[in-house]
């Protein structure tokens, strides 16, 4: 019988295929294992706790969790994507809406960034969930990943940060080339089959 996978998080473990033709590791993962996939792309911290809470969690045996840039904030709508299939859940990040400044909202957000933000209490913040999805969920069989700098937030159990694989094989797919994203399936792959 299959090994059952949840898989939430960020862009870098969503599904590209509802937009994009390739295969991310998550797709070369749902060869060999039940994979149901509900990371969505652009999502925060915050996004990504709510992926996990909708669901019953017992179902499965192992759970991959994509986090996502602790400067990500929650938008009930994002003023660019909304109506994007890949981005419809996105939140906002100052680089996306510094790349669309002729975009009114898009410049109220990028004075606010640079203006008000405070990347300290972002920081704060995102250590405070990554603790809580540690704390909460610690009696499941939890594989958590990031391909973002990690510096010195809290790591949680069963932690692989992705960070250089991500610099050194950009694509087009989950953000990697194929060599990318083979390593990443080969890592979790050589995970699930020690579990």
């Amino acid at each position: 019988m299959k090994k059952k996978i949840l898989i939430a998080g960020d862009s870098f473990a969503a599904d590209w295929t509802v937009k994009h033709q390739g295969k991310g590791w998550v797709n070369m993962l749902s060869e060999i294992y039940d994979v149901t996939i509900v990371a969505q792309a652009g999502v925060s911290e915050y996004k990504i706790i709510k992926q996990i809470q909708s669901l019953n969690l017992t179902q499965y045996s192992h759970i991959i969790i994509s986090h996502t840039s602790p400067f990500r904030i929650p938008v009930k709508e994002h003023p660019l994507h909304s109506t994007d299939i890949l981005h419809s859940n996105c939140d906002l990040i100052y680089s996306d809406l510094k790349d669309n400044e002729n975009n009114t909202l898009a410049k109220i957000g990028v004075d606010f960034f640079e203006n008000l933000y405070d990347t300290d209490y972002a920081l704060f913040v995102h250590d405070l969930m990554l603790k809580y999805i540690d704390s909460k969920y610690k009696h499941r069989q939890i594989i958590n990943i990031t391909f973002f700098e990690h510096g010195n937030l809290y790591k949680p159990k069963n932690f692989i940060n992705f960070e250089k694989t991500f610099k050194e094989n950009r694509g087009h797919i989950n953000h990697l080339n194929d060599k990318g994203n083979q390593i990443v399936f080969d890592t979790i792959k050589k995970i699930l089959s020690n579990r």
